[in-house]
């Protein structure tokens, strides 16, 4: 039988554990019911899906604070009935009485039998409470909008801040009863402190969620709730399973853990159990008692205590920041802007997430694509054969081609658009003619800065203005090649069509107060769509190239032919000219001449007529041989001999017969 001091204690644990299990019950009453008026009666003030799934943790410590609470009241009156029976054993005059048999003290079988048979029930209605939980979350976000985000900027502020401040109210509560629940006493104070732990790390999540939602990534929230829906469904599971394998497992003489109490947990809140547990594997491996000597006692003792100092360090380091050149920088205090247009330097706020400075480049070109760029894919090596032939290496990434015919597959399916086709043919004329549409696939990449004045517009005045810039230059591309010719567009228009979408855009841009300034708008890649317009339009555009090519041929021979003809022709009438001149003013001579002749001969007409046979003789005959004979030697007979070429002068002639 037990001491007297032995059942005080018991009565001073009990009574203890009584009061401990009443304040674990209030907090978690207070956590559950802020977590469900702050998370769904209230969405608006916070409604994130992480913060809403902090009610299952806060719940399971709810329940089993309860069930501490029934085991504290119950130990306790077990532990005043033994006191009792020790009581009445001391007395003589009730040597007679059997204490052991009397059916007035029960405090000791009902206590014995919650501690047999409540473990079971607690798990199961734990683990029936985790799936109806998760079945409701499951069923609410199945039947919310799939573009619906469960929590916007405006709120993430509030979200953070609620969740900031009931992460730190669970922090300490789950470490205050995690601490308490060492001794054997306080066991079942150990669930109530793990799930107060396990609502602190969903509550932290939540933080972080919201901090990055303020930051413009609306999806963290609905992605961090999806990883924590299922790691609850784990913890739900280990309930069952636990319960099961309780059926089976062999007994011991001393029974401390009961079986609702989470293993997955105790890794993270009672690591000093995994300590030991790595004392025991090194013990056992080196053959002698590791965990006694100096270091591993100086590392046991001081692990922990380093890892907390310097995640304290680090976490003092996210006071300081640093607004690099050309950027400017905007404070902020708890989610509120306390000062902009930060020039270069350090700075210091509050600890994250409490205080945070966001920078913003003025200088650096930023990018929005409208469409999909074409990208060469990396080959995939061929596997092993099985005969001991290993896998080639990868092919490398093959550079762009210059050159992307129409015909070949590239790009996405999201760059199309509508683009005018002029009516053709004699029908275009009349008035009942209708202009044809076609399609066109382009990519349009945007090049813009951040306006140093609009620095603020552009990170809060917008939820995502890439996104929005994205929408922007779709709609300007649709109302520009909605009244444009598709022809031009692609060929001799190109540079028209990005100053006027550009100049559309900025326009666009300033009404929505981007904060922006357009610094380039591209055409890329314009061609029709490659499926079956695309072949036909490459015909097109052969027989629009040849028919350009003959034009170019027919102005260069045209270009070389006129001015042959014209430097032909002007010869020509040059060589007229001076024929002209030249026949006149001859005939003008030979008339002039001929009239002085005519007066000459009518003066003296023996003189005319004998000066012209002389000048005729001297001038027209002058190279040919000429005979003088006398026309009074009739009888002399001359032979000449033509054979030779004899200068025959009058010196050579027999003058002695002449009398």
């Amino acid at each position: 039988m037990a001491s007297k001091g032995d059942i005080r204690a018991a009565i001073d644990n009990s009574r203890l554990t009584t009061r401990l299990s009443i304040i674990g019950g209030i907090t978690s009453l207070i956590l559950l019911v802020l977590t469900l008026v702050l998370g769904a009666v209230k969405g608006e003030l916070v409604g994130a899906d992480v913060f809403s799934l902090a009610v299952i943790p806060y719940s399971l410590a709810l329940l089993f604070s309860i069930s501490a609470l029934i085991y504290g009241m119950l130990g306790t009156s077990a532990a005043i009935e033994n006191e009792e029976k020790m009581l009445l054993a001391g007395r003589a005059s009730t040597n007679a009485l059997n204490v052991e048999e009397d059916v007035r003290f029960t405090a000791g079988r009902s206590f014995e039998n919650y501690r047999r048979f409540a473990p079971y029930v607690l798990s199961v209605l734990a683990a029936l409470l985790v799936a109806g939980l998760l079945v409701y979350f499951f069923r609410h976000w199945a039947g919310r909008p799939a573009d619906a985000m469960p929590i916007g900027v405006d709120v993430a502020t509030k979200s953070a801040l609620f969740s900031a401040i009931l992460m730190l109210v669970s922090v300490f509560a789950g470490a205050f009863f995690v601490g308490q629940s060492r001794g054997p006493a306080f066991r079942w104070l150990r669930p109530v402190g793990a799930w107060l732990v396990t609502g602190f790390a969903v509550m932290f999540v939540s933080t972080v969620a919201a901090i990055f939602v303020r930051n413009n990534i609306p999806a963290a929230d609905t992605y961090a709730a999806r990883v924590i829906f299922w790691l609850y469904a784990v913890l739900g599971l280990e309930f069952i399973t636990n319960f099961v394998i309780e059926f089976y497992r062999p007994r011991t003489m001393r029974e401390t853990r009961p079986i609702f109490e989470s293993r997955l947990l105790a890794l993270f809140t009672e690591p000093g159990g995994v300590m030991r547990n790595i004392a025991a594997a090194l013990d056992y491996q080196f053959g002698f008692k590791v965990s006694g000597t100096w270091l591993y006692s100086f590392m046991e003792r001081s692990f922990f205590p380093l890892v907390i100092i310097w995640a304290v360090i680090l976490w003092g380091f996210t006071m300081i920041h640093e607004v690099g050149p050309s950027e400017v920088g905007v404070k902020e205090r708890l989610g509120k802007v306390v000062e902009t247009d930060l020039e270069p330097g350090i700075y210091w706020t509050l600890p994250w997430p409490f205080g945070e400075i966001r920078q913003f480049s003025c200088t650096d070109i930023h990018q929005v694509v409208i469409g999909e760029l074409h990208d060469e894919k990396e080959e995939e090596a061929p596997e092993d054969d099985g005969h001991g032939h290993g896998p080639a290496p990868k092919a490398k990434k093959t550079a762009l081609s210059p050159v992307v015919l129409w015909t070949a597959a590239h790009g996405g399916e999201d760059n199309n658009f509508i683009v005018a086709v002029p009516p053709t043919g004699k029908e275009s004329s009349g008035r009942n003619s209708e202009a044809s549409i076609s399609f066109i696939r382009m990519v349009i990449p945007i090049d813009y800065q951040i306006r140093r004045d609009g620095v603020m517009n552009y990170g809060y005045k917008n939820l995502d203005p890439e996104k929005t810039l994205t929408r922007i230059g779709e709609q300007a591309a649709t109302e520009y090649l909605a009244s444009s010719s598709m022809m031009e567009v692609m060929s001799t228009d190109r540079l028209g069509a990005e100053a006027a979408m550009k100049k559309r855009i900025q326009e666009l841009a300033d009404m929505h107060e981007l904060g922006i300034r357009i610094v380039a708008v591209t055409i890329l890649d314009a061609h029709p769509p490659v499926e079956k317009v695309a072949p036909a339009y490459q015909n097109v555009i052969g027989a629009m190239e040849e028919r350009e090519t003959m034009i170019w041929k027919a102005k260069a021979y045209a270009a070389k032919t006129l001015p042959e003809a014209e430097s032909r022709a002007l010869q020509i009438t040059s060589d007229a000219e001076s024929y002209r001149y030249t026949t006149k003013t001859v005939a003008e001579a030979e008339s002039g001449r001929f009239n002085t002749q005519l007066i000459t001969y009518r003066a003296m007409p023996s003189m005319f007529r004998l000066r012209s046979y002389l000048d005729f003789l001297e001038k027209d005959a002058k190279d040919i041989r000429k005979f003088v004979i006398a026309s009074g030697l009739s009888s002399e007979v001359y032979e000449l001999n033509f054979e030779q070429k004899e200068r025959l002068d009058l010196t050579d002639a027999d003058i002695t017969s002449v009398k």
